[in-house]
C-alpha cells in the first residue's frame, strides 16, 4: 500500500472518531448515525447496541439538558488491509446537567476520561464505523 493511501485511510478514520464526538456533543444524531455501517455495534459498559436502530435508541435516551464536550486526543489508527482498519483514542469528557439549548454552562473539572476503540470498514460511501467501544479509564469521584 502506498504511503499516500495509508495517510488517507488514517485521516478518514481519525475524522470518524472526531466527528462522532462532535455529533454527540451537539445532538446531531442523524449525522452521527450516518458515520456507521448498517450492521454496526456499539458497546458501552456492559451494554451492547446493534445496528442503526440500536444506536438510535441509546442516543434518544440521552437527557436533552445534558451538555458534553469530548476532547479527543492520542488517536492511533492501524490499517489492517485495504478495507479494514482499527483505531483507539482517549477523550476527556466535560459534562453539565440542567442546560437549555445554546446556553453557556459553567466549567468545572472533567467528569471522566474515556477510551474509544473503533473498527472501521471501507464502503461504497467511504470509510464508516463498524464497531465502537467506549470504556471508562478515569471517573471523577464525589468529594
Amino acid at each position: 500500500m502506498e504511503t499516500i493511501e495509508r495517510l488517507a485511510i488514517e485521516a478518514d478514520c481519525t475524522r470518524l472518531m472526531n466527528e462522532f464526538s462532535w455529533c454527540t456533543d451537539t445532538f446531531e444524531y442523524d449525522k452521527a448515525l450516518s458515520l456507521f455501517v448498517p450492521d454496526c455495534t456499539l458497546q458501552r459498559a456492559d451494554e451492547v447496541f446493534e445496528g442503526i436502530d440500536g444506536l438510535r435508541s441509546i442516543m434518544e435516551r440521552r437527557a436533552p439538558d445534558r451538555r458534553t464536550c469530548h476532547v479527543v486526543s492520542g488517536i492511533v489508527i492501524d490499517i489492517i488491509d485495504d478495507n479494514h482498519a482499527s483505531g483507539k483514542a482517549n477523550a476527556l469528557v466535560f459534562g453539565y446537567r440542567g442546560a437549555k439549548p445554546g446556553e453557556e454552562v459553567p466549567l468545572d473539572t472533567a467528569d471522566s476520561i474515556v477510551r474509544f476503540e473503533g473498527e472501521f470498514r471501507r464502503t461504497d460511501d467511504g470509510w464508516k464505523i463498524a464497531k465502537w467501544t467506549i470504556g471508562m479509564n478515569f471517573r471523577k469521584v464525589a468529594s
